[in-house]
């Protein structure tokens, strides 16, 4: 009986990250995404395109930004960049490496100075797989030219750019943004704004990692703070204390169903407290985040 059990969860796990795979960059029709912008301060911006959220700060020293979308979507953020009275950024951070947050370096790489933790670059310069597909090496002007291990701190637009290492989370090159004058907040995918959040094991994620690096950077955030998220509409300081919440909760109910030596379906059928329903959306229902979760936990 034991044995069928693991069989059954193995397959159910297996159901899941096949829907997973699914999700393709190739489908992104880029001629008709455009970007939307946000204004958080006179010289701060978020910026929505077709992936990874942009924070923006344009000033007198230049332009730097926070991800930098897909590389086809590189003309359209110049432009945009334009229109806020900004131009060609002089920096780049990457969050992480995955492409919807990187992809930019392509077209800004020969004239921005990108910076990313170390991990970020040593998978850029390397062939990746995400969500089952291959995705070539960064030839060496796209790459980062600018790594850390830990933290790094720019002075930049009259601000103080504090650029911290937070891994094992979403992945192994997780960087969090704090911009300290401004209160705003950048957290790459550390953050899906009001949705589950997905941690990559095979790219050295997982979920104590991202309990830890959340409330890490709930620890040094201030109470009125901007936070822009990988994913998601701007939030707030509390709407990130939901999200650790949600995080906790969600472990706590999986790890007691496996403490009960109950199969996979038999906690995804219990389910989660309906406070936390919210956070489902496309391609993570809860079914899929308890699964992940689990995954994780066994």
């Amino acid at each position: 009986m034991k044995k069928l059990c693991k069989l059954e969860n193995k397959f159910l796990l297996t159901l899941v990250f096949l829907v997973f795979s699914q999700i393709s960059f190739a489908e992104t029709d880029f001629s008709k995404e455009e970007f939307k912008v946000l204004t958080l301060t006179p010289s701060m911006y978020m910026l929505e395109g077709a992936g990874g959220n942009i924070t923006a700060s344009i000033g007198t020293d230049g332009v730097l930004l926070v991800d930098d979308d897909f590389a086809e979507m590189g003309e359209k953020l110049l432009a945009k960049l334009k229109e806020l009275k900004g131009g060609s950024p002089k920096y780049i951070v990457n969050t992480h490496f995955h492409y919807d947050h990187s992809g930019g370096n392509k077209f800004f790489g020969k004239s921005a100075t990108v910076i990313a933790a170390t991990e970020v670059r040593n998978r850029l310069e390397t062939t990746q797989k995400l969500w089952g597909e291959d995705h070539g090496a960064y030839s060496s002007e796209h790459l980062p030219s600018l790594t850390f291990n830990k933290s790094l701190t720019l002075h930049f637009n009259q601000d103080e750019v504090r650029v911290l290492h937070l891994p094992h989370g979403h992945t192994d090159g997780d960087s969090v943004v704090f911009f300290r004058k401004e209160k705003v907040v950048s957290m790459g995918d550390l953050y899906f704004s009001g949705m589950y959040p997905i941690f990559h094991s095979e790219h050295n994620g997982s979920l104590n990692g991202f309990i830890k690096n959340i409330k890490s950077v709930l620890d040094q955030t201030p109470m009125d703070a901007q936070i822009v998220p990988g994913h998601g509409p701007l939030s707030s300081r509390a709407e990130l204390e939901k999200y650790y919440r949600m995080i906790l909760a969600s472990k706590k109910v999986v790890q007691a169903g496996i403490s009960r030596h109950l199969t996979l379906f038999e906690i995804q059928k219990k389910g989660l407290p309906i406070e936390w329903e919210s956070f489902s959306h496309g391609y993570l229902t809860t079914d899929k985040w308890i699964a992940l979760v689990y995954k994780n936990l066994n």
